[in-house]
């Protein structure tokens, strides 16, 4: 999906100068439609701001009286752990460039005297917006997902490209026989179709993937956690999940054959 990206973005500049806070939110403004920025003096009154709510993303000076910037991304993280912020300071180290990676930066940019500058953090602050909010979107995808699929009483499996496992409903982990969801975790998809029908899983298998098409429905015998084989019509179609392709499975009619 295409993301919007004259979206509007609402940015607070945290400075202790207020000359270049103007003059960067002037800038700002002028070049770029989509950008609203508010000040603030300080990493207090800007925490209020944040709890207040309709920030988008942080720009924020190092040195500054009370919390520095450092302190001051520490304690946004502590709050908003998701919330886009960029260092933005005249005191540029690979100390303090290494110290804002480790707390949760999100980007960094040294100040400088040239107006080139404000493009570039422009150009940071929309990437690093557009990438929180893609992620929202897909947290919210998956949300979505699960209330769907959690509670179905059809066993349902999503396979990654490597065939892993990375999810199960209910359903599925009573139909492979498993205690709990993370038992499954890194089962692979060849360990259980029983062998006289694993080749022509693993075929269809990459034919899903190839074409992104679903394939035709087919009974299959399945081999559970405590070996015990299952008869049943698998339905497979392609998907994604946490942004990644997948192989979603559907087991139908499931009739146990063969106990262990």
């Amino acid at each position: 999906m295409q993301r919007d990206r004259s979206a509007p973005v609402t940015v607070l500049h945290v400075d202790d100068e207020p000359e270049l806070c103007d003059l960067v939110a002037s800038f700002l403004e002028r070049e770029h439609e989509w950008l609203s920025v508010e000040t603030a003096p300080d990493a207090e009154s800007a925490l209020e701001r944040i709890r207040a709510g309709g920030i988008d993303c942080v720009v924020s000076d190092y040195d500054m009286p009370g919390l520095d910037g450092l302190d001051f991304l520490r304690d946004v993280r502590a709050e908003h752990p998701d919330l886009p912020f960029i260092l933005y300071t005249g005191k540029g180290s690979e100390e303090i460039a290494s110290e804002a990676i480790s707390a949760g930066v999100d980007d960094y940019l040294q100040k400088e005297t040239h107006t080139e500058q404000y493009t570039v953090l422009a150009n940071q602050i929309r990437n690093v917006v557009e990438r929180q909010r893609a992620q929202s979107a897909a947290a919210a995808a998956d949300r979505s997902y699960h209330n769907l699929v959690d509670t179905s009483p059809v066993p349902i499996l999503l396979f990654d490209r490597e065939a892993v496992i990375v999810y199960a409903n209910d359903a599925a982990v009573e139909f492979l026989d498993a205690d709990e969801r993370k038992v499954l975790d890194e089962v692979r998809m060849p360990d259980l179709v029983d062998d006289i029908h694993r080749e022509q899983a693993l075929e269809r298998f990459e034919t899903l993937f190839e074409t992104n098409e679903s394939v035709p429905e087919v009974e299959f015998r399945i081999r559970t956690l405590e070996d015990r084989i299952k008869r049943a019509v698998v339905a497979t179609a392609p998907g994604t999940y946490r942004g990644q392709p997948v192989a979603q499975v559907v087991a139908k009619r499931v009739e146990v054959v063969e106990d262990a």
